[in-house]
């Protein structure tokens, strides 16, 4: 009797899962600009009106613009803030028809936004004069500008009507400013402060965050309490804060000419070291990595590897020097003299919500053996993310450190 339910709780699961199978999907890639055309007339001169979706009679930026993708048979997002997590990143000069256009109109972030239509011309609804076409390269647009999305090459989901499908970002917009220990050429969208809280296994908390002018120059300050979750009660106490400021130069351009940025800072990490005394015996210590003092760092991001089944990702990798000014007590496998050495890290999405890290640092640094880290991420939501690292993984002298972090994105 028992196996006979067995085999019906069997024959239940199957079909279900096949029904769930059965939603098409695929992926977004002609968008019809004769389609769009039309549904800019049938919009044009319509007046704002908040929360407004009924071309003719009234509405506000984010109903216009779902409403021209909807007449692709494209279901995106209701909000201006939503829509900004669909599609791809586009630099400002890879612009093409039909590119979502988001701006910061009321100083709190991703607030309005548009359709390009190409020639530096955009067709919005305007809190004034409803929706008509207009330049953005208007010092008023460009001053706000915070970004483009290409809605083209992403995962589809067929909805509920016959005919309609339903957008799936890529991947959940983690602002991943640095890997585990290695910089981006990232930095955080203006108007947003970014922190980030790690305990690791030995109970030391550091706290972090950073802040963006222009979008283009960031700051960051990290603090380090030893022993704030841990048992040595002996050992608690406050390091030095960490420093550090980053440049972009530029942001990727196109799939040839990846992001530049230049920077520099003091932090470090507390290698626990175990040698053998004279006698044999092993003796710890604890000493300061060398620090990144100054860098430069390129940023290449691609898209989704179909043949693998695996999503978007970025390799960032650089020149770094190390020990131009003393800050904290370096390594003691470290001889001292400044030099320069490489780092190179990977981030690759495995899902939507999960990615994977790997990076390679100190790389031909003289008397260091080189760094491998490796790490998880994990998105909760649009704005915070958690993650669990492992650093010095291999290295013969230096012990495995495991760390929790905890990443949000506080906009302002």
């Amino acid at each position: 009797m028992q196996r006979k339910y067995i085999y019906i709780c069997i024959i239940v699961t199957v079909i279900l899962l096949n029904a769930c199978s059965s939603q098409k999907v695929g992926v977004y890639d002609d968008l019809n600009q004769k389609k769009m055309d039309k549904s800019f007339d049938k919009y044009m001169g319509t007046p704002y009106k908040w929360g407004g979706t009924e071309p003719g009679k009234g509405v506000d930026c984010s109903g216009f613009t779902s409403g021209v993708y909807r007449d692709q048979g494209i279901i995106i997002p209701r909000t201006s803030r939503m829509q900004y997590t669909v599609g791809d990143e586009v630099a400002r000069n890879e612009l093409q028809y039909g590119d979502l256009l988001f701006f910061d109109t009321l100083g709190k972030g991703v607030s309005h936004v548009g359709v390009y239509t190409g020639g530096e011309k955009m067709v919005h609804a305007s809190s004034s004069k409803g929706v008509t076409e207009v330049p953005v390269n208007t010092d008023y647009w460009m001053k706000r500008y915070i970004g483009a999305r290409r809605l083209t090459g992403s995962d589809l989901r067929s909805g509920e009507i016959g005919g309609e499908f339903h957008l799936l970002p890529k991947a959940y917009p983690m602002r991943v400013r640095r890997l585990i220990d290695i910089p981006t050429a990232d930095i955080i969208d203006n108007r947003f402060i970014g922190l980030d809280i790690q305990n690791d296994a030995e109970g030391n908390l550091r706290v972090a965050s950073a802040v963006s002018i222009w979008n283009r120059w960031e700051w960051g300050l990290e603090f380090q309490v030893n022993q704030f979750l841990g048992h040595d009660i002996d050992a608690f106490g406050f390091e030095l804060p960490f420093v550090s400021t980053k440049f972009r130069i530029w942001e990727q351009k196109g799939k040839i000419m990846p992001s530049l940025a230049i920077g520099a800072e003091s932090n470090s990490r507390k290698w626990t070291l175990s040698k053998e005394d004279s006698t044999g015996a092993e003796v710890l210590e604890n000493k300061w990595s060398p620090p990144r003092n100054a860098y430069v760092v390129v940023s290449y991001k691609y898209n989704r590897v179909k043949k693998l089944r695996l999503g978007r990702g970025r390799l960032s990798g650089g020149l770094a020097m190390t020990d131009l000014y003393a800050y904290h007590d370096t390594s003691s496998a470290y001889n001292g003299a400044s030099d320069t050495f490489l780092f190179l890290g990977v981030e690759q999405q495995i899902t939507r919500r999960f990615m994977a890290t790997l990076e390679f640092d100190h790389m031909l640094l003289s008397d260091v053996g080189i760094t491998w880290n490796m790490g998880f991420n994990f998105a909760l939501n649009n704005s915070s993310s958690i993650a669990y690292t492992w650093r010095n993984v291999g290295a013969k002298e230096r012990s495995l450190e495991r760390a929790m972090q905890f990443s949000y994105i506080l906009e302002y």
